[in-house]
């Protein structure tokens, strides 16, 4: 679940998806999160650190599993407890790994992202975008990710993405949650995507008009 910094062929920054998607998320439920977290006499910060960094401990343990790598077992007993939710799940599976978290970067539209997974079922040859979450559900915004990532795929690589799966992985005693998405349903959310990516632009020229009317 890497972030990393994003350039044109030319040098140029360009944000990342989550970065453009993280500007237009609702803040009302964080907020009220937040308050119930400081009415419990905690400290809302090391909660949400806490729940990130094992989020992505989860995540690099699922890449080591995919591919075959050596891993450290977790002595965190959630992240453990995650850990083996997803390998009883991948286990069943009959995937063939084609690459994982490949960073790209969109010439056409300026933007950047690193998808987790990109798989073929070998039981019918259908290739599949696969996206880990960790939190509490699965969020409507997902479906913009995705569609902003298949056409990260499709403009770099040169590959139709049709089928797509988001997999949350509880850290609680909930099952293993999956919604997928077809090809008509990326197209829609990156439609969206697009949307956000113009208003990102004009949010950032807002704040740098802002700051030039600050100075004397």
């Amino acid at each position: 679940m890497p972030t990393g910094i994003y350039k044109l062929k030319d040098g140029t920054l360009v944000p990342g998806t989550t970065t453009i998607m993280g500007a237009f998320k609702d803040s009302g439920g964080l907020v009220h999160w937040a308050w119930q977290q400081g009415k419990a006499g905690l400290d809302y910060r090391n909660t949400r650190d806490k729940a990130a960094e094992r989020g992505t401990n989860v995540h690099d343990l699922a890449e080591c599993y995919i591919l075959d790598r050596m891993y450290e077992v977790p002595k965190d007993k959630i992240v453990l407890r995650t850990f083996n939710k997803f390998k009883d799940w991948w286990d069943t599976q009959e995937f063939e790994v084609v690459w994982t978290e490949k960073q790209m970067v969109s010439e056409r539209y300026k933007y950047g992202g690193c998808p987790d997974l990109y798989v073929r079922q070998k039981s019918n040859n259908m290739f599949w975008l696969i996206d880990f979450k960790t939190g509490k559900r699965i969020y409507p915004d997902t479906v913009i990710q995705m569609g902003a990532y298949k056409n990260l795929i499709e403009e770099t690589l040169h590959e139709r993405v049709l089928h797509s799966a988001i997999v949350r992985l509880p850290k609680n005693n909930e099952e293993i949650d999956i919604k997928t998405f077809e090809e008509k349903d990326l197209n829609l959310g990156f439609k969206q995507f697009k949307n956000f990516r113009k208003a990102w632009n004009f949010n950032k020229k807002i704040s740098e008009l802002f700051e030039q009317k600050g100075k004397k």
